[in-house]
């Protein structure tokens, strides 16, 4: 067996747990593998979190975050002996986005309304943004 194999029946065998793991909770999780030691954790289609696979003096690891724009840089539950615990307390944190939509924290989106409010109280504060003596 190659060091390959080695690693992808390991990686077929810890999403097999982990999808064991989501299913056996009331809360229907996802998790998707995202490539070699990645996968995203999420719950009725709107992600909660990542877990990255780590070795730390060859020994395997699994570390939880909680969602962020770049995966790699949101807030650190943890680290894991098995992926099914990383699932499980990714799954633990409550939501930092509640009754939000996700895609306005990602965007700096403002509707027609808000740009003319904000533009109209620029203009009403005295000498805003003007060097007039």
């Amino acid at each position: 067996m190659t060091e390959f194999e080695a690693w992808r029946a390991s990686r077929e065998q810890a999403d097999v747990s982990a999808a064991a793991a989501a299913a056996a909770d009331d809360v229907r999780a996802t998790v998707t593998d995202l490539g070699p030691g990645f996968w995203m954790v999420s719950v009725a289609g709107a992600t909660r979190g990542f877990i990255t696979q780590i070795e730390v003096k060859g020994e395997v690891r699994f570390e939880a975050r909680l969602r962020h724009v770049n995966p790699g840089q949101g807030t650190r539950i943890g680290e894991y002996w098995e992926i099914e615990k990383a699932v499980l307390a990714i799954l633990a944190e409550p939501s930092r986005v509640v009754g939000r939509d996700p895609f306005r924290e990602l965007t700096n989106y403002a509707t027609r309304d808000e740009m003319r409010e904000r533009t109209e109280r620029r203009r009403l504060q005295r000498r805003a943004g003007r060097y007039f003596g």
